[in-house]
């Protein structure tokens, strides 16, 4: 599984998982019946490689399709993404048209759009920079990014159950830049972290997601992780 659907499928000791990773296609795999919760964690999740394929990205919208046909009466819990705020590239444009499919579609789905997660194991910026004396940094660094670590959005998932259908935005409200995060490690190696600044990628300036949740929030702070 995926490192949120990982994190999750420990705090569901219950729960049936379809790993897309051991190569089971959610397009074509059977799919196990008597559902009634889902969380639909599944999807091609890179910006970047997005730009290089963006045909597998439309395999998004289609997974997300195939769930709502085969389960119209289940609650569908459905990890979308800030990418789809600005829909900027095209993994982007397939998580926001997977959560309009689903909002259309789907009499009873909860749609979490989530911000940039960090946590061990994770692929984001914070952790490849976590514990390293030597960093790279796609363009300037002053591009922003809200961060909230897994064990916040795992919390968050377990109690997107009980919320009623809609968009709900589980953000800090927050936004870090890659700078920033990087002066705080400087700060902790004691101002000898070695920088390498290489060409900008094709990305958001700027993400901050607010919280529009009725009874959740992140708690831990990313430069404490740090």
């Amino acid at each position: 599984m995926g490192f949120i659907g990982s994190c999750l499928y420990k705090a569901l000791p219950n729960a049936t998982g379809i790993d897309i990773r051991e190569g089971m296609n959610l397009l074509t795999c059977e799919l196990p019946q008597n559902i009634n919760l889902i969380y639909h964690l599944a999807a091609q999740s890179s910006v970047e490689s997005s730009w290089c394929d963006p045909l597998h990205d439309l395999d998004n919208i289609r997974i997300t399709a195939r769930l709502v046909h085969a389960y119209p009466n289940a609650k569908i819990i459905y990890a979308n993404s800030c990418a789809a705020m600005d829909k900027s590239s095209p993994y982007g444009f397939s998580k926001w048209a997977s959560g309009e499919y689903l909002k259309q579609f789907h009499a009873n789905c909860v749609n979490c759009i989530f911000p940039n997660i960090y946590g061990e194991g994770s692929r984001s910026v914070v952790d490849i920079f976590k514990g390293k004396d030597e960093i790279t940094i796609f363009g300037d660094g002053t591009h922003t990014r809200d961060y909230v670590h897994i064990n916040d959005i795992i919390d968050g998932l377990l109690k997107a159950k009980d919320w009623p259908k809609g968009d709900y935005y589980m953000g800090s409200g927050k936004s870090t830049s890659v700078l920033e995060l990087a002066s705080k490690l400087a700060g902790k190696l004691a101002s000898n972290l070695k920088i390498r600044f290489v060409p900008k990628r094709k990305e958001a300036a700027e993400v901050t997601v607010p919280n529009t949740t009725p009874n959740w929030e992140a708690k831990i702070s990313v430069f404490d992780y740090l």
